[in-house]
């Protein structure tokens, strides 16, 4: 079925649906659609429903400075924790933040290995590894991430 995800959303029986699910589509929305959309999916949801929505993880600064703009319809990267918020104002709880897609081993910064090396360059080479691990995490960390959040029930 295609038509304005709005619409539908505010032709829905309130308290009629088990879950709403969003692919790939908030970043292409402003704040303000976010917003209504969030706003919506609870009116729509009963009790209990569930509000999946997944995007891009801009905390995740490859996606953020690159792999984000190669869609030219993309419009603005959604922060986790500014999702987890408008979905509390909203009605929902617990809203949980889940990362997904993390990015291939071959992709991401190369570890040291420890053996074969000379008892005393271990701990440095160790100090070295723990260093790009936290390095790696903020350059590549996970591509996507989903809020799934369950309106409260009254």
């Amino acid at each position: 079925q295609e038509g304005d995800l709005f619409q539908a959303l505010a032709d829905t029986e309130p308290g009629s649906l088990g879950a709403v699910v969003s692919l790939h589509v908030i970043e292409h929305l402003p704040a303000t659609d976010l917003d209504r959309l969030v706003r919506l999916a609870a009116r729509a949801l009963r009790p209990g429903g569930v509000l999946i929505l997944e995007t891009p993880n801009p905390l995740s600064v490859v996606v953020a400075a690159r792999s984000f703009w190669l869609d030219p319809t993309h419009r603005r990267p959604v922060h986790p924790e500014s999702l987890r918020l408008s979905c509390r104002l909203a009605g929902f709880e617990p809203v949980e933040i889940r990362l997904l897609r993390p990015f291939a081993a071959a992709d991401r910064l190369p570890e040291i290995s420890l053996e074969g090396l000379p008892p005393e360059q271990r701990s440095l080479a160790d100090q070295v590894n723990r260093l790009r691990d936290r390095l790696d995490e903020l350059l590549f960390g996970d591509q996507d991430f989903a809020v799934v959040a369950r309106k409260l029930s009254p």
